[in-house]
């Protein structure tokens, strides 16, 4: 597994190669997510710098977007439908245990 300082360095490698696309925060962001597991700080940092961009801006996409976390999820997420049909099958109380 790569270390901090390899994962930043594949990630100046993606601001690189992207930087003068225009839309180009939102592909770095999905890369440095799958890189680091997740958009923290450092990360938003290094991007904003990378791209010009100020970080309230990387922030504000990383916020708006549910599929970037600003935190290490665990290796196995479980999630339980609660839609009506499922709710109806008894998933709360799957959820409850």
């Amino acid at each position: 597994m790569p270390d901090n300082k390899e994962k930043f360095e594949q990630l100046n490698k993606v601001i690189e190669e992207l930087k003068d696309q225009p839309g180009a925060l939102m592909p770095v962001m999905q890369q440095a997510q799958n890189i680091f597991g997740c958009v923290s700080l450092d990360v938003q940092k290094a991007i904003a710098e990378g791209l010009g961009v100020t970080l309230s801006e990387v922030y504000g996409v990383a916020t708006f977007y549910s599929q970037f976390k600003l935190k290490p999820t665990g290796k196995y997420v479980i999630s339980v439908c609660l839609g009506t049909a499922c709710y109806v099958k008894g998933s709360q109380k799957i959820l409850d245990r």
